[in-house]
């Protein structure tokens, strides 16, 4: 350092200030704030996942569950959605007037915001749920009652891979299958034709990808919902297996119908 920045220096920081004690100082905040960026940015603990197919409704209840109404329609995205909020119904609740008392206490679930993540559909996207694995505490899984059989095996092949997912299986994350647009009554098919539909598709993809990984030379058993020599594919058996907990539900994310049974879900999954 010349003698003028030498002079300098010292009428800015005092004699006692080293350069490398500026240096020192500017690195300790940039790495500060880095480390309060990163923190920020991951995902919280009170995930929930809303997953499915394109068209099954995923956007459209992702607002009911937000807003308690549908926007006036949605548009399909290829960009997940997401967003910190109470459950529609608990503000409204909470909004009565005067609120009870016990709905000012924290354990309130008024008093509960939750992470909502609406994840894209389409498949070279749907697989951006994983930056929200570890931290998921549930998944909703959405089907189309109407448009069902078409795509049944589509479904069961996105389904199985959820099922199978090491966090998924680790965590014992519990799901709810919502088939949903029940509001179109006799065009949708129940919940127990599609869960027993489902259950066929599953069991049939679970005896091909473990014959081909077999052939392959794979370990056949870390993609399997059931161990080998299981009985048939049930959600039930599933359940008994592994411990993983699958529930469905009828529900019309349009016209809010059965969303009160996704609310339960939701609460459960994301306790205070």
């Amino acid at each position: 350092m010349s003698p003028d920045m030498e002079e300098a220096w010292h009428s800015l920081f005092g004699s006692g200030v080293q350069p490398f004690h500026i240096a020192f100082t500017i690195l300790a905040v940039i790495g500060l704030i880095f480390i309060i960026s990163v923190a920020r940015s991951r995902p919280n603990g009170r995930n929930i996942l809303i997953l499915g197919p394109t068209g099954s409704g995923k956007t459209t209840l992702f607002h009911r569950l937000q807003y308690g109404s549908t926007l006036n329609g949605t548009v399909a995205s290829m960009e997940p959605r997401e967003v910190t909020t109470n459950l529609a119904s608990d503000k409204a609740t909470r909004a009565s007037s005067p609120p009870p008392a016990e709905l000012l206490s924290p354990q309130s679930p008024a008093a509960r915001p939750v992470n909502l993540v609406d994840i894209p559909g389409h498949p070279r996207v749907r697989d951006t749920w994983l930056a929200w694995e570890k931290s998921a505490q549930g998944i909703v899984f959405l089907v189309d009652a109407v448009d069902f059989l078409p795509h049944k095996s589509a479904i069961a092949e996105q389904l199985y891979d959820v099922l199978t997912h090491p966090s998924v299986v680790g965590r014992r994350l519990p799901i709810l299958l919502v088939c949903n647009k029940s509001d179109m009554g006799v065009k949708a098919h129940s919940v127990d034709f599609i869960r027993k539909r489902l259950e066929k598709e599953l069991d049939l993809l679970q005896t091909t990808r473990s014959a081909l990984e077999d052939v392959g030379g794979g370990r056949a058993a870390s993609t399997r919902l059931l161990p080998p020599g299981a009985q048939a594919f049930t959600l039930a058996a599933l359940q008994a297996a592994t411990g993983i907990e699958v529930g469905t539900a009828s529900a019309s994310a349009q016209e809010g119908d059965g969303v009160g049974l996704v609310e339960a879900f939701v609460r459960r999954c994301a306790p205070a």
